[in-house]
This record gives structure tokens, C-alpha cells and sequence, in this order.
């Protein structure tokens, strides 16, 4: 079992400007692609796929590739794979990315990052477009829940650590920088597609899965708009974590 700590590495060397972080769970079929982009961009200085207890090969589709790859031996979730991603790199900025979209380019990417890096905003949600009106309507009124973003490192360390768990993460980066007071930008993409779950896991599991995604999202809006938590206070020291089992590959 290896204790999870909130600092990165312990080496010397200075940290990466931006890395970018990619949770995925049985993404075999499109992580290449993904990381195929992100290889390529003179904007990503770092690389982490953190595979949440995939039974595939993903993670060797990652080690093929180059890349860094921690593998967790049990599946935890969508924002414990992140949080273990962003506590092994001491990047200030963050990019997440799904294992599983299709389309990603560089030019895609770089309309994620350059608000961020250029400091136009603290962070970045990236949408998939849906036709003009329902991307309008997603900008102004959201949810705003995608697994795209970029962000300043600091937003995801302020989020309270209730909220690093399953599907409540996106919701709760959201409320943090919010909170913050922090600055949060909107790109659209048009290209950009992703694998459905209904596609991923057969009709019925997809649609159970669906369902169990959209009730911990409310569940997480309820909680934090009702009864708001407190932001954690001593972002980039250690707070308690579960220990987990992980093996870096």
C-alpha cells in the first residue's frame, strides 16, 4: 500500500509549467490518439495517464507510447485518478483530458491552454458542441461538467476533500473556483467527440451508468450550494487520504 502525499516529486529538478493529466478506465481502444496529440504539443511539458483499475491494456498502450503511467489496482473513481495524477507533478498548470475522446488536435488543444497560460483565466472548460443554441445555452447556464479543462493548480487543491470522489470532482472545481473568486473561461469545440458510455459498456450498463453519474452530480450540487463546505486551507501540503494501492509503471 502506498500513502498518497500532497507534494509531488521529491526531485530536484524544476517543476513542469503544464501537465496534463489523463484519467482513464478501459481506454484501450482511444488513449493512443489522445496521447498521440498530446506528445506532439509544444504547449504540454508533462504527461501522466492514471489508469483507474483498467482490466484492459491501457496502461501498456500508454508505456508503448513513452508515457508516464500509474496504474491503481482497484477502481476509485474518476477524481481520485485525477488527484493521484496532480500529486505526481508539481506543474503549476493542470490540463485533464478523458481517455476516451476522439478528434483532439493540436489546435484544439492549444484553445484550451492559452487562456490559462496567457493568465486570461484561471480556468478553461472545454464543451462539446451540440448546434449554436445548445451551446450557447451550456455557456450561460451550464452544467458545466466536462472532463476538458485547464486549470491553475491551486483551484484543484482547494477543493474539499469530500468532493475528490467519482463524479462529483467537475462540479466541485467549478463551486471552488467560484469560491476563489478565480476567473473561469468556456471554449467550444466543434470536432470534438468522445465514446458514450451506452457504446463502452453495452446499452444497459452504459444507461445504469449514466444514471449513477448524473445522481452524484446532483447530489454534489445539492451539497455544495446547500450546505457549502470549506475550501481545504493548506493547499500543497498534505491533508489525510485514504491510503491506496498503485503501482507506478
Amino acid at each position: 500500500m502506498n500513502p498518497i502525499p500532497k507534494s509531488g516529486p521529491s526531485s530536484g529538478a524544476s517543476p513542469s509549467r503544464v501537465a496534463a493529466i489523463v484519467p482513464a478506465y478501459n481506454e484501450e481502444e482511444t488513449l493512443a490518439d489522445v496521447l498521440s496529440v498530446l506528445r506532439s504539443s509544444e504547449l504540454v511539458d508533462e504527461i501522466i495517464v492514471v489508469s483507474d483499475g483498467s482490466v484492459d491494456r491501457t496502461t501498456r498502450v500508454a508505456q508503448a507510447l513513452g508515457v508516464r503511467a500509474i496504474e491503481l489496482k482497484h477502481n476509485q473513481g474518476k477524481g481520485v485518478a485525477m488527484a493521484v495524477g496532480v500529486i505526481h507533478t508539481r506543474a503549476p498548470i493542470l490540463v485533464f483530458l478523458d481517455g476516451d475522446i476522439l478528434n483532439l488536435s493540436d489546435y484544439l488543444l492549444r484553445q484550451l491552454i492559452e487562456p490559462v497560460v496567457h493568465s486570461r483565466c484561471e480556468m478553461n472548460i472545454g464543451i462539446r458542441s451540440r448546434g449554436w443554441l445548445l451551446d450557447e445555452l451550456h455557456r450561460r447556464s451550464g452544467p458545466l461538467l466536462s472532463g476538458i479543462r485547464c486549470l491553475r493548480r491551486e483551484i484543484f487543491e482547494a477543493v474539499p476533500e469530500d468532493f475528490l470522489t467519482g463524479f462529483r470532482i467537475e462540479a466541485a472545481l467549478n463551486w471552488t473556483c467560484q469560491r476563489l473568486g478565480r476567473r473561469c473561461g468556456t471554449t467550444v469545440f466543434y470536432q470534438l467527440r468522445h465514446r458514450v458510455k451506452e457504446k463502452k459498456l453495452g446499452l444497459w450498463q452504459g444507461t445504469r451508468s449514466r444514471f449513477r453519474m448524473f445522481r452524484a452530480v446532483a447530489r454534489a450540487y445539492f451539497d455544495l450550494y446547500w450546505s457549502p463546505p470549506a475550501l481545504d486551507s493548506a493547499p500543497g501540503r498534505e491533508r489525510p487520504r485514504t491510503a491506496l494501492e498503485y503501482t507506478e509503471l
